[in-house]
């Protein structure tokens, strides 16, 4: 395109069936599923990991694609079709529903008809399950072939809706808990580990060291934020540390403890630990006992204690590189 030259514009043109895009459900429409997994758990606001396919399931039969979500680790089954909605799909569903094989079902087509949706909606008032239908679009815009998600039926989101039992799990209930920690502490710039990351009571986020990284824990009645230093040269650093120790101490919440390995009961054999602990009536099993406070506490003294040891792992970070180079 010459310099000035208006870019072509073209009108969108409905496909006006998913076939004409991929000839084959099993071999073609499920693989681009997956690869675009991303954008379409996206549309649906869900965070989907452990994705797999023709995952057979017990009791309930072969699904097209098994994934669990992100924060909550519960089952999410997803059936996809390239035509309009049918009886057998719909069956499959509620298969999957009655056997409590899935927490969160996705049907995805070409269409829908008014009696599936009618179907799905009603899934959703139970308050049992979460469902969604969602319709694939295909464009062309010149030669170019475009596709959106459409949800025609999603779960009412505004409603309060009663946890299943299967649902109420130690790790659910870790992931409601940290949810609005890790979420702040984000926000304020602290990276997280991503999938390599911490679960269940503990989580953890990146250090500016390698072999390194910042943690959490909590347990009924005790929170702890804290550094853990691992590795071949853990007692190296933590030495270096501590030549800073008044400086250090000086500027972060609390009385701060510092181990090696083994010397706490909250240190690991082959691990280093500078910890920040918070005592007082928490419950996990109960909300309304000091969830507030709790997150509050581990949120600013993590972020604290992060933003005043960095500096110190970054200079530890130069040297090392330093003196790797010169050995070198």
């Amino acid at each position: 395109m010459m310099k000035g030259e208006m870019p072509a514009i073209h009108i969108l043109e409905p496909v006006n069936s998913l076939w004409k895009v991929w000839r084959n459900e099993t071999h073609d429409f499920t693989p681009w599923l997956v690869k675009n997994m991303g954008s379409f758990a996206t549309a649906l606001n869900l965070n989907l990991k452990d994705v797999e396919t023709e995952k057979t399931l017990s009791g309930a039969g072969r699904v097209d694609i098994y994934a669990l979500e992100e924060e909550t680790n519960a089952p999410v089954v997803i059936e996809n079709q390239l035509g309009w909605s049918d009886n057998d799909h719909c069956l499959r569903l509620l298969g999957y529903a009655a056997s409590a094989e899935a927490s969160i079902l996705v049907w995805v087509a070409g269409e829908f008809t008014s009696y599936h949706q009618s179907i799905l909606r009603w899934l959703n008032e139970t308050g049992k399950i979460d469902v969604y239908a969602v319709v694939v679009r295909a464009y062309h815009a010149g030669e170019t072939l475009g596709l959106t998600f459409e949800t025609l039926v999603e779960p009412d989101q505004s409603k309060e809706v009663e946890i299943r039992p299967i649902k109420r799990t130690m790790s659910t209930i870790c992931a409601e808990f940290y949810r609005p920690v890790v979420k702040q502490l984000r926000q304020k710039g602290m990276p997280t580990m991503g999938r390599r990351g911490w679960a269940g009571r503990y989580r953890s986020f990146q250090a500016g060291l390698g072999d390194s990284l910042y943690g959490t824990r909590v347990e009924n009645g005790v929170a702890q934020v804290f550094l853990r230093l691992g590795g071949e040269r853990r007692h190296e650093r933590l030495k270096a540390l501590q030549t800073h120790r008044e400086k250090i101490d000086g500027k972060i919440p609390g009385s701060a403890s510092w181990a090696e390995d083994g010397e706490h009961w909250w240190t690991l054999k082959d691990t280093c630990h500078i910890l920040l602990e918070n005592r007082g009536p928490f419950s996990l099993t109960d909300p309304t006992e000091g969830w507030a406070t709790t997150r509050k506490w581990m949120a600013d003294s993590l972020f604290s204690l992060w933003s005043v040891l960095e500096p110190y792992l970054a200079e530890l970070r130069r040297e090392e590189e330093a003196t790797s180079g010169k050995e070198n």
